[in-house]
């Protein structure tokens, strides 16, 4: 390669950096504080589906932040919110299951009132929704049905965080250790070192990665196959309460309510 050539290559990773910026740089979106009622949220389609303490569902464009409510205050009492289908699915505070049309809010229930009730963590993989009791069952249930059936053995009663990764479950329990879990059997096995996401308050799976912010305010990216992790940016996420990934981007809403979209490369 001669020196125009290095030249020319370096120039272009500069302007990229410009760009599309370096992983664990962020920026605010939309207006400070708007998303500070937040008590569930998932991402659907490139978009954000947010539940506030109101009872409010809104739509949220991650990319410029604009908002627009859906439907009714119906929602206040939502401690969980997926979605599998192209439609939401809610676990109320009574542990009932309500599948939620996103295009006007409308609900109705699936499957029996009351019987996720013990749900402490949970997370959609291919279609089907997979939740955790506080009796340490692992549940999958298929959400428009409402039809469950138990999965492996009573296992899970220390797991704080489910996630969807690599066509598998993945929890971390409350020493911190990772697990892999097979959705088929429920049979697991630890993934990296023993107690390494002690500190963890919030995450998200995403494809082949799993994102976590730890109590310092580091923010992790985790290779969920070996469990090698790497930090990514500064600490600057120590308010961070709930994780998206869209289109390539990491999103965050804070304490304070506002909105950050954060870059995590590809």
């Amino acid at each position: 390669m001669n020196g125009k050539m290095i030249l020319t290559v370096i120039v272009f990773l500069a302007s990229s950096l410009v760009l599309f910026g370096q992983a664990g740089t962020w920026k605010q979106v939309g207006k400070s504080g708007d998303w500070s009622g937040t008590i569930a949220g998932v991402e659907m389609n490139g978009k954000l589906y947010t539940v506030e303490s109101s009872g409010a569902l809104y739509v949220t464009d991650p990319a410029s932040g604009t908002w627009k409510q859906v439907g009714k205050t119906d929602f206040a009492n939502t401690r969980f919110l997926f979605t599998a289908g192209g439609m939401l699915y809610s676990i109320e505070k009574d542990g009932t299951l309500y599948a939620i049309q996103p295009a006007d809010g409308s609900w109705k229930g699936a499957g029996k009132q009351g019987d996720w009730v013990g749900t402490s963590a949970g997370v959609e993989l291919n279609g089907k929704l997979y939740t955790v009791e506080s009796s340490g069952a692992l549940y999958e249930t298929d959400p428009a049905s409402g039809i469950w059936k138990q999965v492996g053995k009573t296992d899970f009663a220390n797991t704080r965080f489910l996630f969807a990764a690599l066509g598998k479950l993945f929890s971390i329990e409350s020493d911190g250790s990772l697990y892999a879990i097979h959705p088929a059997d429920g049979s697991w096995s630890r993934v990296g070192a023993a107690g390494a996401w002690a500190g963890t308050i919030a995450g998200i799976g995403a494809g082949n990665r799993i994102f976590t912010v730890e109590k310092s305010g580091a923010l992790y990216e985790t290779d969920p196959a070996s469990g090698v992790w790497k930090q990514i940016g500064k600490t600057d996420f120590a308010a961070t309460r709930f994780m998206f990934v869209s289109r390539g981007f990491l999103y965050t809403i804070e304490t304070s309510g506002s909105l950050y979209q954060v870059v995590i490369g590809r």
